[in-house]
């Protein structure tokens, strides 16, 4: 008896693996790639449309003795970018934002802090042919400030340069066209002039400093038109 209940398992288990042996022989192809590790085709002399929204916050001062967590915490901004993507890997554009903080202050109930920005940017796709496409935006610009505090018949607005934008994204791209992704940057930037109360009047703002603002949040990308290339593979040969 046990040495049938043997024969039995032992031709079983060769079966088995006589299966195992034939499916991998009969299999010629190559293993395909996961979706993450898919590549895509990438837009190129494209319209490119982008929107974002995420957590915003200002740090450093205004000018001496005036720091912006004086009047401003944490807030939430909104952004628009309108492009051009000439290559896979290079895209210009123009970009503007629109920011709204918590108020700090013994007024903070009753008043408004609001930012906004207006610029330009290059934008450069370290892995356009990819699922995962890390973008590196570089830019500069206008940004306002402005304060709607109990009393005032206008807000203050102080006005100023963003000298400097560093933003980093990765793109997850779920198709040629459309990604959507982490996103995390600041600027630097100073402000110059100020007007305030109800005459308008616009001055100097005195012993200005640099000071900067962060974003954190997700954008998505859009790509409208031009052509959708395939990553040229060029072979050397011997």
């Amino acid at each position: 008896m046990k040495a049938t209940t043997g024969v039995v398992v032992a031709t079983g288990a060769l079966a088995v693996l006589s299966g195992r042996v034939a499916s991998a022989q009969g299999f010629e192809g190559d293993v395909p790639p996961s979706y993450l590790s898919s590549p895509l085709r990438a837009p190129g002399n494209a319209l490119e449309l982008g929107v974002s929204a995420g957590y915003a916050q200002g740090f450093g001062d205004i000018a001496g003795g005036r720091s912006l967590r004086d009047v401003s915490g944490a807030g939430t901004a909104v952004a628009v970018k309108l492009g051009y993507r000439a290559t896979p890997k290079l895209g210009l554009g123009l970009t503007s934002s629109y920011e709204e903080y918590m108020a700090t202050g013994p007024e903070r109930q009753r008043t408004d802090v609001r930012g906004m920005t207006v610029g330009v940017e290059t934008r450069f796709h370290l892995a356009p042919f990819e699922r995962v496409d890390p973008v590196i935006s570089l830019g500069s610009g206008y940004r306002a400030f402005a304060t709607d505090a109990p009393g005032q018949r206008r807000d203050t607005i102080t006005h100023g340069v963003e000298l400097a934008r560093l933003n980093a994204t990765i793109d997850v791209r779920m198709s040629d066209s459309v990604a959507l992704g982490p996103s995390i940057g600041g600027g630097l930037n100073v402000f110059l002039v100020e007007s305030a109360g109800a005459s308008g009047r616009a001055r100097e703002v005195r012993d200005s400093r640099v000071n900067s603002f962060v974003f954190a949040g997700l954008e998505g990308r859009f790509d409208i038109g031009g052509q959708r290339v395939r990553e040229v593979v060029v072979v050397r040969r011997r």
